[in-house]
């Protein structure tokens, strides 16, 4: 069996190991237009903070890797056409036959169109290496920026620019709240206060009517004031990468992602879709999305890999959108729905706050904990936590309840590991579920 992968992020590199594992007599190509594959995008802005010494550090896919595999790498070589009738791919000018195929193609850094932009001292981030040399480059020359977007990445960004002695920094969004995609404002607002205290100016619920180049400089024009920086970082998300796709007449989904089924199979059953390219769709109400992160590359990679070579044995069930980030101190994590997100599907929810700690002897830290939960099924649906610690472990639990459908009075009852100096006798997940429960009961309901 000839399997072809076309693009370079982590997620083909993981599903041509997988295929090779199930089949070591399958012949696998990558192909992709990057003259580099297997950094670990994720750690872009830990190198340009200095966090990483190195480009060459952030590679976990060497040239080694895919040779010991007998994995043929094409570098340099885009894929323009795929002809599904013929089952043959054009790459480079030169054509090749597949039996099954792989679109791990990506996606696009996304900037607004903001009247005035001219493309001088505008930066963005991607998968791509490209974009991140680029950036580096300007940053020595430099001392103030903008960054447009409080998501993840520009939270990131404004760290690593701290950390080079940047001021100001201002950081803007057009949401309410910083990392809106994942935190409800109370919970934010822990966040927003450690940024200001970093002296970084936070604008947020701003609408940008303009950006322009004057005196050598970037000028920013919102509602009610101008503001300058030498230069404007983007942090706006990323669109999928499709052209391919639609020249090959597959399905696009309504996200404007690659439409899948539960094997990951395209409109084409021999053409899987993967990664940032991919429409995906959340466990909770099964609602259309994309989901740009690399554990969801990794795990759709390794799937796809599976049904490809065994015959469609593994259904992919969606997300729950688990994510963390560590910035200015904190552990931010999230899994599933915000409240508000929660309220704008339908949902009817409750949802409880709380403050719990591991024990201050031992040098325990505040955890902040959300959750949220279906009033009808007492099911989790989504969970917030924000701590200097121990935040991974608790998001990777919530995680298993909400794509579970776990009652909270059921999780609340599950026993947990401890020990003084690792943790708490009763857990802080356990004081928040104390909370949630007893909003969840009606008048005649029981536990």
């Amino acid at each position: 069996m000839r399997v072809c992968i076309v693009g370079g992020g982590g997620g083909a590199s993981n599903a041509a190991n997988v295929v090779r594992l199930l089949d070591k007599e399958a012949q696998i190509d990558i192909f992709t237009n990057r003259g580099e594959i297997g950094n670990i995008p994720c750690e872009i802005p830990f190198v340009l903070r200095g966090t990483i010494p190195s480009w060459e550090d952030s590679f976990a896919f060497r040239e080694g890797f895919y040779r010991e595999r007998n994995i043929t790498v094409h570098l340099n070589t885009e894929v323009t056409d795929i002809f599904r009738q013929e089952k043959r791919l054009v790459a480079g000018g030169k054509s090749y036959q597949y039996d099954k195929a792989i679109l791990d193609l990506g996606a696009t850094p996304w900037v607004p169109p903001i009247p005035g932009l001219d493309g001088w001292n505008e930066f963005v981030l991607g998968t791509d290496l490209k974009y991140a040399r680029a950036f580096e480059q300007a940053i020595p020359k430099y001392t103030s920026a903008a960054i447009v977007g409080a998501g993840a990445i520009g939270l990131e960004v404004a760290a690593a620019l701290l950390a080079k002695g940047y001021h100001p920094i201002y950081v803007l969004d057009v949401l309410e709240n910083v990392l809106g995609v994942c935190l409800d404002k109370d919970m934010a607002e822990r966040v927003e206060e450690r940024i200001k205290d970093k002296g970084i100016e936070l604008i947020l619920a701003v609408n940008i009517q303009g950006i322009t180049s004057k005196g050598g400089k970037k000028v920013l024009t919102l509602p009610q004031r101008e503001m300058e920086a030498d230069f404007v970082f983007f942090a706006c998300g990323a669109k999928p990468n499709t052209e391919l796709a639609r020249r090959a007449g597959l399905a696009i989904g309504e996200t404007g992602a690659i439409a899948v089924n539960e094997y990951l199979q395209t409109s084409d059953p021999d053409i899987y879709a993967i990664g940032d390219c991919m429409e995906n769709w959340d466990m909770i109400t099964g609602s259309k999305r994309r989901h740009q992160l690399a554990t969801n590359a990794a795990r759709t990679g390794s799937i796809a890999a599976r049904n490809l070579v065994l015959g469609n044995v593994l259904p992919y069930r969606g997300t729950v959108m688990a994510f963390i980030i560590e910035v200015f101190g904190y552990q931010v994590g999230a899994v599933g729905f915000t409240e508000k997100q929660a309220r704008e599907h339908g949902l009817d929810v409750v949802s409880s706050t709380t403050t719990a700690t591991r024990r201050r002897l031992f040098g325990g830290k505040p955890i902040h904990i959300k959750l949220i939960a279906r009033r009808d099924s007492h099911a989790l649906v989504g969970a917030q936590v924000v701590s200097e610690e121990l935040v991974a472990g608790q998001i990777d639990k919530l995680a298993v309840a909400v794509a579970e459908r776990i009652p909270a009075e059921r999780l609340a009852l599950i026993d947990t590991c401890y020990s003084p100096p690792l943790g708490s006798a009763y857990a802080p997940l356990a004081m928040a579920l104390d909370e949630l429960v007893p909003k969840l009961v009606s008048d005649r309901g029981k536990l």
